[in-house]
């Protein structure tokens, strides 16, 4: 089964946020972590026709992602911390649930803003155009609501 580009980016491109917190999780480097979940992406696209065969996708991806952290911190002579490793996935389910609790006490502007931005991967001038806003604003309302969760995290003793 050959993958077109768009069911390629249907499948795929929803994972990316997950695949970056994992990495950035593992080589706590921001920009290392995109270029190695940019790397996993053109090895997966390099291969679909071969990935009709994989039961599970999604850990597949990540797998995929942890594996490629661990080999760049070994080729870099850095220490691995297994505690990094499996925090992010141990906690992963039950921190979600609790970002996504506190965001609906947000207001709705504001939670929109953070969805787009967090869950769904879409850079500031993609949330400005579709909110009909200045990146500015864009800006002020996620700057208010990460005032406004770092608040609720500190009450809620999280």
């Amino acid at each position: 089964m050959k993958h077109s580009s768009e069911q390629f980016l249907n499948q795929f491109l929803p994972l990316q946020p997950r695949m970056q917190r994992l990495a950035e999780s593992i080589l706590h480097n921001e920009d290392l972590a995109a270029d190695i979940v940019q790397d996993c992406f053109v090895s997966l696209w390099n291969h679909r026709s071969n990935l009709h065969n994989i039961q599970n996708l999604e850990s597949w991806c990540l797998t995929l992602v942890r594996n490629r952290s661990i080999d760049y911190l070994r080729r870099q002579h850095q220490p691995v911390l297994i505690s990094d490793i499996t925090e992010e996935e141990d906690n992963y389910e039950e921190r979600l649930l609790i970002a996504q609790k506190l965001i609906q006490r947000l207001p709705s502007r504001q939670a929109k803003v953070v969805i787009m931005k967090h869950f769904e991967a879409k850079d500031t001038a993609h949330i400005a155009k579709e909110m009909n806003i200045t990146e500015g604003n864009v800006y002020t309302l996620l700057s208010r609501a990460y005032t406004t969760l770092k608040k609720l995290v500190k009450d809620e003793e999280l």
